[in-house]
C-alpha cells in the first residue's frame, strides 16, 4: 500500500531500510548530570525499525541547557550512555544521528548547570515564559548575556567537541538545530540579533554563525554526514524576523555552498511543539527548498503514511519524518506496513519526568 514509504532508501552515504525517520524529540527525561536517563536505550531500541533515527535535541555543552531535564554531550558519562542509545539504534537496522542543540537565550539558570546563565546574540529578553523544577510552574526568561567574542568561539568549538563525542558514541552522523529560535536561529534573526560586529548586521553577516559551526562539525565529520533543520516562517520562542522567507532561503543557499549532506525542513504547520494551522507554505516550503538545496531533503510535520506516500512518489521529498506519532507508536513502521491505525499519545506525558508515557506505549498486537 504504501511501497515508496516502505521501501530501502539510498540517503546520502547511508543505505536505510525505509523512507521513514524518526525526527528528534524532546522527551525532558535526562538524569541529573544531564546524561540520557537509564532507560533511554530502551525507548530508541523500541523504536529503531525506522530507516532513520536523529536522536532527540542534545546540548554540546553547559551553558548550552535551556530545558529542565534534557540531555547532552559534554562529557564522559553523557557519551557512554549515548554509546548505549546507538548501539540499541543500529540493532535495528537503523542509522543513528544525534541533533546538536544550544538553547543560547531561551533558558533559565535553575534549568543549568551550576554557574551558567543564558546568553545569546544580543541582549534581547525572550517574551514568553519558561518552566523550571525549581518553580514548578513558568517562570519569567531572564535578559540573557550578550555574547563576547570569546564567547562565540567558546560555542564554535564545543559544536567541535560535541561531533567528537558523538563520534565516539557511533552516530553515523549529526544534526545541527537551526530551527525553532535557538541559538543558530537566533543569530540569523533580525529581532534577536542586534549585532554589529561580523556575527550581526546583513543576512550574510547574521549567517556567519551557522558558516562557522558548520565549518567546526566537518572537522570531525564527512559533510555528506552533516544535516541542518531549519523552521522556515516559524515564530516559536519569539522569533520575528523581519523577513523570514530571506532567511530561509539564505540558510538553504549557505548550505548549498557548503555541501551539506541533507536539509531536514519543519513544515509551518507545526511551530516548535504548536499544532499550526494548515496552508500554502507548507507546501512552498518545500518548493524553495527543492529550488535552492540539490542535496538530500527529509520533510516534517503534519504527514500521514497517505501523504508522505505522495510527496515520495512525486520526488518533493527523500524521506518523511514522523514526530509524536513515534512517541505513541514504537513500533510504527509495522503499523504502517499492516495497515493498524496509529495510537493516540497523551500530551500530559510528552515532557514530565519518570516512565509513564515514555517506554510504556504497547507494540500493536
Amino acid at each position: 500500500m504504501y511501497e515508496k514509504l516502505l521501501s530501502p532508501a539510498k540517503f546520502g552515504p547511508w543505505d536505510l531500510t525505509s523512507h521513514i525517520v524518526m525526527p528528534p524529540l524532546t522527551r525532558n527525561r535526562a538524569e541529573e548530570d544531564f546524561s540520557p536517563n537509564q532507560r533511554a536505550p530502551e525507548y530508541y531500541g523500541q523504536r529503531n525499525s525506522a530507516g532513520l533515527v536523529i536522536c532527540e535535541a542534545t546540548q554540546v555543552s553547559p551553558e548550552a541547557t535551556g530545558y529542565p531535564r534534557t540531555p547532552g554531550i559534554w562529557s564522559e558519562a553523557q557519551t557512554e550512555r549515548w554509546t548505549e542509545i546507538v548501539s540499541r539504534i543500529h540493532a535495528g537496522g537503523a542509522k543513528a544521528l544525534i541533533q546538536l542543540w544550544h538553547c543560547g537565550r531561551i533558558g533559565h539558570p535553575d534549568n543549568q548547570p551550576e554557574g551558567c546563565f543564558p546568553m545569546g546574540p544580543s541582549a534581547v529578553q525572550p517574551g514568553l515564559p519558561i518552566y523550571t523544577d525549581t518553580a514548578e510552574d513558568l517562570v519569567e526568561n531572564p535578559v540573557p548575556k550578550e555574547m563576547t567574542e570569546e564567547d562565540v568561539q567558546w560555542v564554535i568549538d564545543s559544536y567541535r567537541s560535541a561531533c567528537a563525542n558523538a563520534k565516539k558514541a557511533g552516530f553515523d552522523g549529526v544534526e545541527l538545530h537551526a530551527a525553532n529560535g535557538y541559538l543558530v536561529d537566533q543569530f540569523a534573526s533580525t529581532n534577536t540579533n542586534l549585532r554589529t560586529d561580523k556575527w550581526g548586521g546583513s543576512l550574510d553577516d547574521r549567517l556567519n554563525f551557522m558558516r562557522a559551526v558548520l565549518t567546526a562539525m566537518m572537522e570531525v565529520y564527512p559533510k555528506e554526514c552533516i544535516g541542518v533543520r531549519m523552521s522556515p516562517y516559524g515564530t516559536f520562542n519569539d522569533i520575528q524576523d523581519e523577513d523570514p522567507n530571506a532567511k530561509y532561503e539564505g540558510m538553504l543557499k549557505l548550505c548549498e555552498e557548503m555541501g551539506v549532506g541533507y536539509v531536514h525542513v519543519i513544515r509551518p504547520v507545526v511551530s516548535g511543539n504548536i499544532q499550526m494551522e494548515a496552508s500554502g507554505r507548507d507546501v512552498e516550503v518545500i518548493d524553495t527548498a527543492r529550488r535552492l538545496y540539490s542535496g538530500p531533503l527529509i520533510a516534517a510535520a503534519g504527514y500521514t503514511p497517505e501523504s508522505a506516500e505522495k510527496e515520495l512518489e512525486a520526488g518533493r521529498v527523500d524521506l518523511v519524518a514522523f514526530g509524536r506519532a513515534f512517541v505513541s507508536n514504537p513500533d510504527l513502521v509495522r503499523r504502517v506496513a499492516e495497515g493498524i491505525p496509529f495510537a493516540e499519545g497523551n500530551p500530559d506525558t510528552y515532557y514530565t519526568p519518570g516512565m509513564t508515557g515514555y517506554i510504556d506505549y504497547p507494540m500493536a498486537s
